[in-house]
């Protein structure tokens, strides 16, 4: 059993196509968990196993590789750099001492490599450089190098330098040790020899700006340094060390996945990120909501976060943690902090790719997986903290779009909602919701790749096909002005007879308020037991919509007067009467409709800025700033959600591919005068169409 100190985990992240997973691969390969180099072009990766992924090229979930390297336990998380599927890597770095920013050497930084890093930084995940594709053409390692300083506003520190350049790429120099290592073959261990004599001087100059930057962490080595005009290797892995926990170095390194050149020298970097006891625990509160620090110690209560949930055909719900106090093995009995009801610990294993290695006992800093919880969750805490414990948890980014979700085969609701299930225990990033007004499953995502994926995983592994349609828009509907409305319901023929008659006022209600319902009836001339009826009809005609079929809102209706009949005056007369009259009310008081306004936050490169700027204003969006931020540019404006419901594949067209957005809920604004009567229209047609 390997000691916390002696245990270390990272996720790979940054922007899809960077090559983290054949950076993973490689790792595979050069810690003997792959007989040869798993390549995801040709589907022999051992890490984008779904077919989906396959198809693709490319991540949809985080997957994960647990190495053995000299003496070290290396935990290591490939994540998925595609914007729809960010969020699982931001709930995967959240548990993990070090985030390691695989970026492209052809490429440079790109958008979702500055998301992810950002994230970190916000979760105080201390950060490392992977520089991929050394070995391709036009690579450029100084350009990355800058754009990780102007872009991303990072202090790199670059650890190596190149032996060979493009095609010609064999090796690295590792400057802390002053040796140089080439590799040979796929296995990914690299051979040492000699500095070359021709890069003696670029080698010199790099170890002097290395030592320049690792001495200002500390005021005994920049001393140390004035004093003497140079620092041991030792210092320097001691000053990097600091460096990387309190953020303000991020070590550079060079590589190769595909040709497993450099990835030994990641895992030797590794042991330089704090272990669980060194870095700073997240928050964790008892049953009582007492808060607890959580130390790292082995001996202490034991206590784990649920990060990560997955689907297996064979295992069943296979649930990942991070342990961040006490030990555990197949015997433990932890209780789940949310339910307050106890699991039972099985298997305990750690992953690589598909496949299970027995983990025996776990200590603080361990990645493992469990199959088959009752009922745990990710972000839930399992723990034998006496009572129970909660660790907080990272929350992902809300939903951007909406689907509706329609079972092809009648019959199929059942079915539907037991796979949706399944895929939201899977995705936190999914959001389930059903729609009173239209009676619809709305299924929401962080993207139309994301929602459609979903559907296709659900087809593929529980046999449930449906279609998907662009969701009714949240229309509200309310009143600009004021009404004075009686109606009198009568109905004396066939059967009893009916009586009601109220009178009502109705005006605008303060924004946000809702419905509200005044009784100022006096003198009896309605009895008490009937208020409530008419209340009650109020109610369900503002639900179900006056104007164009959509709930009435921040309305105010008062019952001030009315009439009634010894003999025909019930409940459903005066239900019917105040359905009647709020219903003729509204369309006196100047109704209007309402839409969902969002915030929306675009980041694309500047020559983009006047393409993008454009389309918004052809989306009724109104721009509220705008600013620079490396060499792109993030522009905010408020924009109507009926406008941007598909806003995605426009923005990839504007951009190359390169832009990113988000957006969230700001409030309701008036549907335009001019654009009232073909809404309302184009809602009747939608309805008319879906029946």
């Amino acid at each position: 059993m390997s000691t916390p100190d002696t245990i270390r985990s990272l996720s790979l992240v940054g922007h899809g196509g960077a090559g983290k997973t054949s950076l993973a691969d490689a790792l595979a390969r050069l810690t003997g968990q792959n007989s040869r180099l798993g390549n995801v072009m040709d589907g022999t990766s051992l890490f984008d196993t779904e077919p989906e992924e396959q198809k693709r090229q490319g991540s949809i979930s985080s997957s994960f590789i647990t190495c053995e390297f000299d003496g070290y336990r290396v935990h290591v998380a490939d994540t998925p750099g595609d914007s729809n599927f960010l969020h699982d890597a931001e709930l995967v770095t959240q548990v993990m001492d070090g985030a390691v920013l695989v970026v492209s050497a052809v490429d440079g930084v790109e958008v979702n490599t500055e998301r992810i890093g950002a994230t970190a930084a916000r979760l105080n995940v201390p950060r490392a450089v992977f520089i991929n594709k050394v070995d391709r053409e036009r690579a450029d390692i100084d350009q990355v190098v800058s754009d990780l300083k102007e872009v991303m506003e990072l202090q790199p520190v670059v650890l190596q330098i190149p032996i060979g350049a493009e095609g010609s790429f064999r090796g690295v120099v590792d400057l802390i040790n002053r040796k140089a290592f080439l590799y040979e073959g796929d296995g990914g261990v690299g051979k040492e020899v000699p500095i070359p004599a021709d890069l003696e001087g670029a080698v010199n100059a790099a170890i002097e700006a290395l030592t320049e930057a690792v001495a200002e962490t500390d005021d005994e080595l920049i001393e140390k340094y004035l004093d003497e005009g140079e620092l041991s290797a030792d210092d320097v892995r001691r000053g990097l060390n600091r460096g990387i926990m309190s953020g303000d170095l991020v070590p550079v390194l060079l590589g190769s996945a595909t040709k497993n050149i450099g990835a030994d020298r990641l895992l030797w970097l590794a042991r330089a990120f704090p272990h669980t006891a060194q870095r700073e625990a997240p928050e964790a509160y008892t049953a009582d909501v007492e808060p607890v620090e959580l130390s790292g110690d082995p001996d202490a209560p034991f206590a784990a976060l649920c990060f990560k949930t997955m689907i297996d055909p064979f295992s069943g719900a296979i649930s990942m943690f991070r342990v961040l106090s006490g030990t555990a093995d197949n015997t433990t009995h932890p209780k789940n902090g949310r339910t307050g009801k106890d699991e039972r610990f099985g298997h305990l294993f750690f992953m690589t790719g598909k496949e299970h290695t027995n983990a025996g006992k776990v200590v603080p800093g361990d990645i493992f997986g469990v199959a088959k919880l009752k009922d745990t969750k990710t972000g839930d805490t399992l723990s034998t903290w006496p009572g129970g414990l909660t660790i907080t948890a990272h929350e992902p980014a809300p939903p951007m779009i909406s689907f509706v979700v329609k079972p092809r085969s009648r019959g199929d609701e059942d079915k539907v909602k037991v796979a949706l299930q399944k895929a939201l225990l899977e995705d936190p990033g999914l959001h389930q919701g059903y729609d009173e007004v239209t009676k619809e499953i709305v299924l929401s995502g962080m993207g139309q790749q994301h929602v459609a994926l979903t559907c296709d995983r659900m087809a593929r592994k529980y046999n449930v096909r449906v279609d998907l349609g662009m969701p009714t828009i949240p229309y509200r509907e309310t009143i600009q002005g004021t009404a004075d409305v009686r109606y009198r319901h009568k109905k004396q023929s066939g059967g009893a007879g009916q009586f009601g008659e109220v009178a009502i006022k109705i005006e605008p209600n303060t924004p946000g308020a809702g419905f509200e319902f005044v009784d100022k009836v006096v003198g009896g001339v309605i009895p008490n037991t009937l208020i409530p009826s008419v209340e009650k009809g109020v109610r369900k005609k503002l639900t179900e919509g006056i104007l164009a079929g959509f709930p009435v809102v921040d309305i105010k209706v008062t019952l001030y007067d009315g009439k009634t009949h010894p003999v025909d005056s019930k409940d459903i007369a005066f239900q019917i009467a105040g359905r009647q009259a709020v219903k003729q009310g509204v369309m006196q008081a100047r109704p209007v409709l309402l839409e969902p306004i969002y915030e929306l936050e675009v980041v694309a490169p500047e020559d983009s800025v006047g393409d993008i700027m454009g389309d918004l204003n052809s989306r009724r969006g109104r721009i509220q700033n705008m600013d620079t931020k490396g060499r792109n540019s993030i522009i905010k404006a408020l924009v109507p959600l009926a406008e941007v419901l598909t806003y995605a594949p426009d923005l990839k067209s504007m951009t190359g591919g390169k832009g990113s957005y988000t957006m969230r809920l700001s409030g309701y604004e008036a549907v335009p005068a001019s654009m009232l009567q073909k809404t309302i229209a184009d809602v009747k047609r939608l309805r008319e169409e879906e029946d």
